[in-house]
């Protein structure tokens, strides 16, 4: 279905929790989560499977699972093994941490999952501990050295940038792709939060790209290549990022830059909340209360109409553009 703007509106982004085994500085804010979701207000998986469903009915077919930290939550595999069965559902991917990876790599690999997103943004042991406040990166790297063993090849790490915390491991990063075949993408901060006026600490895309250049060789920019063993319509520029190539590497390095090169006219996607909020940006206000459909109409008929309805009006609903506010905290959107 298309939005106001022409826009094909085809992705879903799913949180199945607000809690996190992380305090990322630029996630959360510095006070902590003052009042966690009680676990009755967070969707049960039949919940979100409905919602899925009516999505699906609607034209979306690639879905994201995301949290908080999804492998926190009980039982998260059985939501994705339900999603993956669905009909309809042409790509299924997840968002992680990667502290909990490990525990989880084999049965993921199993999935039939399009890709796994790896939140990391040090590959410094003491530098990854004062940003999440976990001595973990051990394991981060563990569960996804684990995946590639398992076969599981569409690996991509994503990596913000700020002044202060980890501008001097660009290249460390970057090094990666020669020796993994994994993408690196590398991502501007969206001010927000506590952190909305620290905006003078993005550091731009172009500037990430001179200091690989400079120290590791030319980036190739990839035009339509599919590369690093993925298939073949996974295009280097599908979605926002845009990929580029280090000579000889097995793996890509990405750029996804939503403040210098903003990509909101190519937006396809919707976020469901892990309360049941649906919003048709990630930074607007905006949202729609489908928990109060999900429980309150016992018909199931009827229900499904009312979501497919409620789901149309998010997607006409969308902005746009986002603007930047300073009350978003990104633990509670869903990234």
């Amino acid at each position: 279905m298309q939005d106001r703007f022409g826009r094909e509106i085809n992705y879903l982004r799913v949180s199945v929790t607000d809690r996190c085994n992380f305090r990322c500085a630029y996630c959360m804010p510095a006070s902590g989560i003052r009042t966690l979701l009680a676990h009755s207000e967070i969707l049960s998986y039949e919940e979100i499977l409905e919602v899925v469903r009516a999505s699906i009915n609607l034209g979306i077919t690639k879905f994201r699972v995301t949290g908080g930290e999804p492998l926190v939550r009980r039982d998260v595999i059985y939501l994705l093994e339900q999603m993956a069965r669905l009909p309809g559902v042409d790509k299924l991917a997840l968002t992680t941490n990667g502290y909990l990876l490990g525990g989880f790599a084999e049965r993921l690999s199993k999935i039939g999952l399009s890709s796994i997103n790896v939140a990391l943004n040090s590959l410094d042991r003491d530098n990854f501990k004062r940003i999440t406040g976990l001595d973990g990166l051990g394991r981060v790297l563990g569960g996804v050295k684990q995946l590639l063993a398992l076969g599981f090849t569409d690996i991509k790490i994503n990596t913000v940038l700020l002044k202060g915390y980890n501008l001097d491991e660009i290249s460390g990063f970057a090094r990666l792709t020669l020796d993994y075949p994994i993408d690196i993408r590398f991502i501007e901060y969206m001010p927000c939060g506590d952190w909305a006026a620290r905006a003078g600490d993005i550091i731009k895309g172009q500037e990430i790209k001179k200091q690989i250049s400079a120290k590791l060789g030319e980036l190739i920019e990839l035009d339509n290549e599919s590369g690093c063993g993925l298939p073949a319509e996974a295009s280097a520029q599908a979605g926002p990022a845009r990929y580029y190539r280090l000579p000889n590497a097995q793996g890509r390095i990405g750029f996804i830059l939503p403040v210098s090169q903003p990509f909101c006219s190519d937006c396809n996607r919707l976020r469901l909340t892990s309360d049941g909020h649906l919003k048709s940006c990630l930074l607007s206000d905006e949202e729609i209360n489908l928990k109060h459909i999900l429980r309150e109409i016992k018909d199931e008929k009827s229900r499904m109409k009312e979501l497919a309805e409620s789901i149309k009006q998010a997607i006409l609903a969308k902005p746009k553009a986002h603007c930047h506010k300073r009350d978003n905290v990104m633990s509670r959107i869903g990234g």
